[in-house]
């Protein structure tokens, strides 16, 4: 028997994309997916008018019959498929979408809440602290795997907002205010092959600001 799989509770943007794809795993494990993209059965048709054949009669029951089955499966479905998704929401953000009556309705208003810039941004926010090229490639990975991605300007122009200022000020200027990634990735490189070279220089005892050996950068007086 396979192992249950468990889902860390959504709790904000930085969390999503993992929990989104955790998420699809329960659910298709469950065979529920099929909900959110699925249309659902038609409604049962108005009754029959009267002076049908016999035959024609049988084979209509029997249509009717199927598609009623269909139909309580679908509910089914929905329902276990909505039960799964909120459970899977943290207390805190729980009662914004418990009032959603059907899963599809759910899936979509947590996806508009935290499916966009919001994980980009919160996913940059959570790698401050990582290489800056690497900062660059999570945030491009971010943004392909968002619901609606952004466009490579409008990308651009989010990680010159998040990025330090040495990198984000110089590549909005190279595009006289309309920055692409390939801008951005130009000055980031440069920016990064600079930061190299000045550690290593300070690594053997030189100032990276003159030059010199026998102190550091932030104690130069040249």
């Amino acid at each position: 028997m396979a192992a249950a799989i468990t889902v860390k509770p959504l709790n904000g943007a930085e969390e999503y994309l993992r929990w989104k794809e955790s998420m699809l795993l329960v659910l298709h494990t469950a065979a529920v997916a099929h909900v959110l993209s699925d249309e659902p059965p038609p409604p049962p048709p108005p009754a029959a008018a009267a002076g049908v054949k016999e035959e024609d009669g049988e084979a209509e029951a029997e249509a009717e019959a199927a598609a009623a089955a269909a139909r309580r499966k679908w509910a089914r479905d929905d329902a276990v498929c909505r039960g799964h998704i909120l459970a899977a929401l943290h207390d805190r953000i729980f009662p914004d979408y418990v009032r959603h009556g059907t899963a599809r309705a759910a899936w979509e208003a947590v996806a508009r809440a935290y499916d966009g810039a919001g994980a980009l941004s919160a996913g940059v926010a959570r790698r401050a602290n990582a290489p800056l090229l690497e900062q660059i490639a999570h945030a491009e990975a971010l943004n392909a795997a968002t619901r609606l991605p952004l466009g490579d300007e409008d990308l651009a122009g989010a990680l010159c907002e998040m990025l330090p200022e040495n990198v984000g000020g110089p590549a909005s200027a190279r595009s006289g205010g309309g920055a692409t990634m390939r801008d951005v990735w130009r000055v980031a490189r440069l920016v990064e092959t600079r930061r190299v070279c000045r550690e290593d220089m300070e690594r053997h005892g030189r100032c990276w600001r003159c030059g010199k050996p026998g102190h550091h950068t932030s104690n130069c007086m040249g």
